[in-house]
């Protein structure tokens, strides 16, 4: 007698994993090609990136979209911990350095094209009247003067045009014309007039020659070195950090063009020995403080829990004052930051207090360190979102293994019925009597499809989320980078430590209730 199979249906099903990614980041940034290999898990994963250096217990990685990623030394396979091991020394390593007195542009900067469209070595900007040589050579001083400014902050970074351009793109234009675009582009705020744009869609800078103080000579318009600088200085600041604006909390960004703007400039040359004076000059004429005392200042501490929100396109605005003088104050309408004047002062007070009074004897480190360790973390955010597209293609191959699993297992049941029925058939013939070379051939039982192995979830997503979750990288950015600015202080600390700061040069702060 021969058994019969007894198989059940046992079908398996596709499986989505959830694992949401907020953003995705890109930068330029060169590597050595003899130390690019193929990297490999500790749980076989490989990946291909350039060894940078090691630090503490992780590895620095640059990966092939030329972002920077921190990797825990365990998560490594035993050989590739033996490499790094024996190429400690090989990886560039990022010297942190302290806030220049001032940086110094060429007082002649090559300027190429026109009639309308010219070109500087980082920048190109576009004119739609006709400007003198005057307003192309300054215009063109402002624009790479702002650039090695920011270059030579203590950050260790190289800021590059968006992916796909060669310069970092601008234009001036008439009032009218640009209301129109700051009308299609931007929520207006009572009472306010935007006097300068940054459109990160586009990642282009719009100017009025008005907020410039342009004048017109004969048919020509005009810049003297006279004229005002800080809404083109402000724009270009977020222009320059565009790849870094979708993670940065909104008070650190716009506080960062507030700075640099209200740094005393003159022809190329940032002053930043001179930076308090800036200061103090920037408060009174922008935001009408009297005798140096600020009262409804919002507690840094709010800042540094995340209380602003992040966004990508930058705008300055202009606010009527009592003596209807204008004021250039930057917004950005997202989250918690409601574009009040009040929040830039502040915005402007925090970023100041990082750069020169928070550690006097390594002027503009925090803030250096904070660019610098925002920059990794979105290489550390970058290095998931290739684990994740290579878990994504293990998912999507594995449902495809699933459906034709389930397939076979369809013909696989049917195999066994018939095959059931021909040992019903069999064995009636056994008790039958029939001789053994009349009965039926059985043939051999079917084999049963083998089952398809689940991709499991990579442990560097496992530790961000479990299946269904969302990884949330700008949460994770800013976790990593606040440290710099934290070093270990509780929040309350931070409130005190900048009031006293502030106090130590002639400043009162009051804080909002």
């Amino acid at each position: 007698m021969i058994p019969v199979l007894m198989k059940e249906r046992l079908f398996l099903r596709s499986f989505l994993i959830s694992i949401g990614i907020t953003l995705s980041f890109q930068t330029i940034v060169s590597g050595s090609e003899e130390l690019r290999r193929v990297w490999k898990s500790a749980d076989g994963r490989e990946l291909e990136a350039t060894f940078v250096r090691r630090v503490d217990e992780a590895v620095i990685l640059e990966l092939t979209s030329g972002r920077e990623a921190i990797v825990p030394f365990e998560r490594l396979s035993t050989s590739d911990q033996d490499w790094v091991l024996n190429h400690q020394g090989g990886g560039a390593m990022y010297q942190a350095a302290l806030l220049p007195e001032e940086t110094q542009a060429p007082t002649e900067i090559a300027v190429s094209g026109g009639p309308d469209l010219y070109f500087t070595p980082h920048f190109s900007f576009q004119t739609d009247e006709d400007v003198s040589p005057a307003f192309i050579s300054e215009a063109a001083r402002i624009y790479e003067g702002s650039y090695l400014a920011l270059s030579l902050l203590p950050h260790g970074l190289l800021f590059s045009p968006a992916e796909g351009k060669a310069h970092f793109e601008g234009s001036f234009m008439d009032d009218r014309r640009f209301d129109e675009i700051a009308r299609e582009k931007l929520k207006t705020i009572p009472g306010q007039q935007v006097v300068g744009l940054y459109l990160g869609d586009e990642k282009r800078l719009l100017v009025p020659y008005s907020s410039l103080g342009a004048e017109r000579l004969g048919s020509r318009l005009t810049l003297r070195k006279r004229s005002d600088t800080t809404t083109l200085v402000h724009e270009i600041v977020h222009q320059v950090m565009h790849r870094y604006l979708p993670v940065l909390p909104t008070w650190f960004s716009e506080g960062m063009a507030e700075y640099l703007s209200a740094v005393p400039y003159q022809n190329g040359r940032f002053e930043f020995r001179n930076a308090e004076r800036g200061l103090k000059k920037r408060l009174g004429e922008a935001y009408q403080v009297e005798r140096h005392r600020i009262v409804g200042v919002t507690r840094p501490s709010l800042f540094l829990a995340g209380a602003a929100g992040s966004g990508g396109s930058r705008s300055s605005r202009s606010n009527q004052s009592s003596t209807g003088r204008s004021i250039t104050v930057p917004v950005v309408p997202s989250g918690a930051w409601t574009g009040a004047v009040k929040e830039y002062r502040d915005a402007l007070l925090m970023v100041y207090y990082f750069m020169h009074l928070d550690r006097l004897e390594e002027q503009g480190r925090p803030i250096g360190e904070y660019l610098y360790l925002t920059d990794r973390a979105m290489g550390e955010a970058d290095l998931l979102l290739e684990t994740m597209a290579g878990y994504e293609a293990d998912r999507i191959a594995y449902n495809g293994k699933v459906q034709q699993f389930n397939e076979a297992l369809d013909a696989y049941q049917l195999a066994v019925q018939s095959y059931n029925e021909r040992v019903q058939r069999y064995n009636e013939e056994v008790r039958n009597g029939v001789p053994e070379r009349d009965r039926l051939k059985v043939g051999s039982p079917p084999v049963e499809p083998e089952r398809p192995e689940r991709p499991e979830l990579p442990s560097a997503l496992r530790e961000w989320a479990g299946e269904g979750s969302r990884i949330d990288l700008v949460a994770l950015v800013q976790e990593r980078a606040g440290s710099a600015l934290l070093q270990g202080r509780s929040l309350s600390e931070i409130d005190l430590l900048l009031k006293n700061a502030y106090e130590s040069i002639g400043i009162e702060i009051k804080y909002a209730l």
